[in-house]
């Protein structure tokens, strides 16, 4: 029996190598599209690296579109690569490469074929474009045996020393702390060494955690708009710490302050005054901030002429712009001065202008959705 045709829609079964192993042991430029390009591709790559699992997934991907065809469905068969150096590019270069596809063969929706790696941070760049219908993960068999077990352990330790991306972090953050240790321990300073190389330590780690190695080698090929984000970011921070360590300082020279420094147990008598006091010098600088993060993100978007982000930043400016009051009143209220009915009003009016705010957002972004499908 045929199937029926409210069943048939156009898909795209996409492989993703986010780490470019098809162009950097391959050789291939992507993206990729058509099935007997992608069975080129995976066959150049299985046989400059065998034991590479993007090989297999692109294999699984010409068979899952083999399968739904059979099953009468429109399909096509596509591998999208990012950047060795993975990141904020990887994701810019999977993107434009996902729409020169959509242009040539526009899907309905997408089935990603994966190992598994890096799914949570491709999914949302697919989905932006196309939605996900389906996602296939492939995972290589291994026996048990106890050969094969050291070919695996051998194979990731030659990968943590050759592949630059994990050795600086295994071998080089291990080599600079014996190194610390060897230098300070000829002159005798022990103690010392410990300090340095937990410090060290700390460094790499909060380094590696908030991927800022990659941020700062991103430095140099930023665009104009990403040097107004940086600068935006950076002053922001600024201004909240500086604002911070004013706050603190007046706060400090309050007698409250003293007492409760001198007798922790008053501070459930003088901790909520001391608190309003904090908040309403920290109000401003926090506010100035703020505005200047989402400043930038506003002047960004004009410029890379995202209509979206545009809207966004808007929307975070009128909203922090509503919330200033409301915050400076439940700082007064912490201190014993200001009024609870106040807060509540201007949290209502707040509320009643964010609203219309956004509501105006939302029927522009539809108006404009509408004209560009016409």
């Amino acid at each position: 029996m045929p199937p029926r045709q409210d069943r048939l829609s156009k898909l795209l079964v996409l492989c993703v190598d986010r780490d470019d192993d098809v162009g950097m042991k391959a050789s291939v430029k992507t993206p990729i599209l058509g099935r007997d390009a992608c069975a080129q591709t995976a066959s150049r790559l299985a046989i400059a690296d065998p034991e590479e699992a993007d090989a297999n997934a692109i294999f699984a991907a010409i068979k899952m579109h083999d399968e739904i065809k059979t099953k009468g469905y429109s399909s096509e068969v596509a591998v999208v690569a990012g950047t060795f150096e993975g990141g904020i590019e990887a994701d810019e270069k999977l993107r434009r490469e996902l729409m020169q596809i959509t242009d040539v063969y526009s899907a309905d929706g997408v089935i990603l074929v994966t190992d598994g790696a890096d799914d949570k941070e491709v999914l949302p760049i697919l989905q932006s474009i196309v939605p996900v219908v389906s996602i296939r993960r492939v995972v290589i068999k291994h026996s048990g045996g106890v050969e094969e077990t050291y070919a695996v352990l051998g194979r990731y330790l030659r990968m943590l020393i050759y592949d630059p991306r994990y050795s600086k972090f295994f071998l080089g953050l291990p080599g600079i702390l014996i190194l610390a240790w060897g230098i300070l321990a000829f002159f005798g300073r022990i103690a010392e060494a410990t300090t340095i190389s937990l410090g060290i330590l700390g460094a790499a780690f909060i380094v590696r955690g908030f991927n800022l190695d990659r941020y700062a080698a991103a430095l140099g090929h930023l665009k104009p708009s990403g040097y107004i984000r940086l600068f935006s970011a950076l002053a922001a921070v600024l201004a909240i710490f500086t604002g911070a360590f004013q706050a603190f300082g007046g706060m400090s020279e309050l007698k409250e302050y003293s007492i409760v420094v001198a007798d922790p147990s008053q501070f459930a008598n003088y901790g909520g005054g001391l608190a309003g006091e904090f908040l309403f010098q920290l109000l401003n600088p926090l506010w100035i901030g703020l505005g200047l993060y989402f400043g930038g993100g506003f002047l960004s978007g004009l410029i890379r002429k995202r209509r979206l982000g545009v809207l966004r930043s808007t929307v975070a400016l009128v909203v922090l712009a509503f919330l200033y009051l409301p915050v400076q009143q439940f700082s007064l209220i912490l201190e014993g001065k200001g009024s609870t009915f106040a807060l509540l009003s201007l949290l209502l009016m707040g509320l009643a202008a964010i609203f219309v705010v956004i509501t105006l957002v939302y029927q522009h972004i539809r108006e404009r959705r509408r004209e560009e499908l016409r």
